[in-house]
């Protein structure tokens, strides 16, 4: 017997569609097997229209399978660690990967390579060690989970907001006031699965906290310094657009530039408590060429 976790914090789905998608049998076929008690969530009996809710557990038989490549093999590639030790391992990933496999992508992610470096001994098999993630496009530091003990802390951070993250942007135009909280509601975008759109009547609440840092003014960017409170998909990107200051290179919420040919987003600094010592650690991720690029000869405090 097989488990699938379902992990969308922010979207409600029905089983069959879910599990068309991750193992490529029909619907009337999971329907089937549905009806015939092959397929729980959390333990009990469920319809083909149940609606999967964020952590629940689907029990998998009766020639039900996820496939092989939601379970991530070892593979060489560039890792860039800036702290190890025998409960965690914190990574600046790079931009143009991303974070765990997924489906459609089972090779050439951040959690493919870790693996090749050192065991990832808890979380979901088919994220291990993953307590939280960067978009492909965004750049910067990254924390993995080794142990249960760890995974277990670490996601009760996240959870109780005692993370403190830090990312850095370039946005088009002057960006005024030179500080401002950034408070909206988020939901899923009906049109995009992959994506998120702002509401003000309904969803999740999202805080960011953003100030400038300097203005360009030959190019009219802004390099701002944003804070995200609550942890939302997407949030940092969606923040800035909605307050008419568009990340440059973001072609999904933001406004595409020459200046650079990816989000031009960079998650600078991430601090929290070991999860098994208690001691407080602070990690910095230098900031990419890509960016440095395009802002020197400003060099950030």
């Amino acid at each position: 017997m097989k488990e699938l976790i379902y992990l969308d914090k922010d979207r409600k789905e029905r089983i069959d569609a879910y599990l068309k998608r991750h193992t490529g049998i029909s619907r009337e076929k999971i329907k089937e097997l549905v009806n015939a008690e092959k397929i729980s969530v959390n333990g009990k009996r469920v319809t083909p229209s149940y609606l999967l809710r964020h952590n629940d557990r689907i029990k998998l038989a009766g020639g039900v399978s996820p496939p092989g490549s939601l379970y991530p093999e070892a593979q060489q590639g560039n890792l860039d660690i800036l702290h190890e030790d025998d409960d965690v391992i914190v990574v600046n990933k790079p931009a143009g990967i991303i974070t765990h496999p997924a489906p459609g992508t089972s090779n050439g992610t951040l959690v493919n390579y870790v693996l090749s470096h050192t065991k990832l001994s808890c979380g979901l098999p088919e994220r291990p060690g993953v307590v939280h993630r960067l978009d492909r496009e965004t750049s910067g530091v990254i924390v993995f989970a080794k142990t249960e003990a760890a995974f277990r802390g670490l996601v009760q951070q996240f959870k109780n907001r005692q993370v403190e993250k830090e990312y850095i942007a370039l946005v088009k135009g002057f960006f005024s006031p030179p500080s401002r909280e950034i408070e909206f509601t988020v939901c899923p975008d009906k049109k995009n699965r992959t994506a998120m759109e702002v509401h003000y009547l309904r969803g999740k609440k999202a805080v960011t906290r953003v100030e400038s840092i300097k203005h360009i003014k030959e190019k009219d960017i802004t390099l701002v310094r944003a804070k995200p409170v609550t942890g939302r998909m997407h949030q940092v990107r969606l923040a800035l657009s909605s307050v008419k200051y568009p990340i440059i290179g973001d072609a999904r919420y933001g406004i595409k530039s020459s200046l650079i040919d990816r989000v031009a987003l960079h998650a600078h600094k991430i601090a929290f408590r070991h999860p098994v010592t208690g001691e407080r650690l602070s990690f910095v991720a230098p900031v990419p060429a890509d960016l440095a690029e395009i802002i020197k000869p400003f060099k950030l405090p």
